[in-house]
């Protein structure tokens, strides 16, 4: 806990704007994204969620937002309501800088996951809800590798912003990655509701699961280059 307040802390402290590089990454990632939903027969019957670009501390009015003072968004997310992924531009400058433009495409990916429990009506609350997320997210990047040009080093760019953000609310950093890694293939876990609620509780007994916790790069003895366990996202989550 004290580890992610001191990363969450030294990133907020870099004083940023979003540039050129942050903007191509969103926009090779929201492409590819919603290419790869529509793209898909188990998918293409569900309209994919619209991205949506958004200044720091905008306020949503409606719908995810209160209805008349408004919900000011620090942060990127997806709201159920209007199907939409938020994305906050600065904010995704902070990861870029920290660990790679794959960050940015994690993030991005975590919201479409959100997505997918939407139209899917996965039923998920509280941790097991974005492990779920992350592990959606793990597919989606993994089956747009090639096209996204994803390497091994962009994978443990990865895991690296997976520990950063890790929190009571969204699973700790290791249990973040390890979610990753299932949806990539990596790891034989997969996204079911019954195995991420197991990994929210601290009942998975994976050795990788053991590592990841042992190493704060959450890579380091993982071979993050094999994808034993490909996925699909239907598949994964048992439907």
């Amino acid at each position: 806990m004290i580890r992610s307040l001191v990363i969450a802390a030294a990133l907020l402290a870099i004083p940023v704007t979003a540039n050129a590089d942050v903007n191509e990454a969103v926009d090779l990632s929201a492409q590819y994204l919603i290419s790869r939903w529509t793209a898909d027969p188990t998918l293409n019957e569900y309209r994919p969620p619209q991205v949506l670009p958004i200044v720091a501390k905008s306020k949503i009015y409606g719908a995810c937002g209160s209805q008349i003072r408004g919900h000011e968004l620090g942060g990127s997310s997806y709201c159920p309501a209007t199907h939409t992924v938020y994305l906050v531009p600065e904010e995704l400058e902070l990861f870029h800088d920290a660990f790679g433009a794959s960050s940015v495409t994690y993030v991005i990916s975590h919201e479409f996951g959100h997505a997918l429990q939407m139209v899917l009506e996965a039923g998920l609350t509280g941790p097991s809800e974005e492990l779920q997320a992350d592990c959606l997210a793990g597919i989606l990047i993994k089956e747009g590798s090639k096209q996204l040009g994803i390497t091994r080093d962009d994978v443990i760019g990865m895991a690296q912003a997976a520990y950063a953000i890790g929190s009571e609310s969204h699973g700790s950093g290791a249990q973040r990655a390890y979610a990753l890694f299932s949806g990539m293939g990596v790891s034989k876990s997969s996204c079911t509701a019954s195995e991420m609620t197991a990994l929210a509780q601290g009942k998975v007994n994976d050795p990788m699961l053991v590592e990841l916790n042992k190493q704060r790069s959450g890579t380091v003895g993982i071979d993050t280059s094999i994808t034993p366990y490909p996925k699909t996202v239907k598949g994964a989550l048992g439907l």
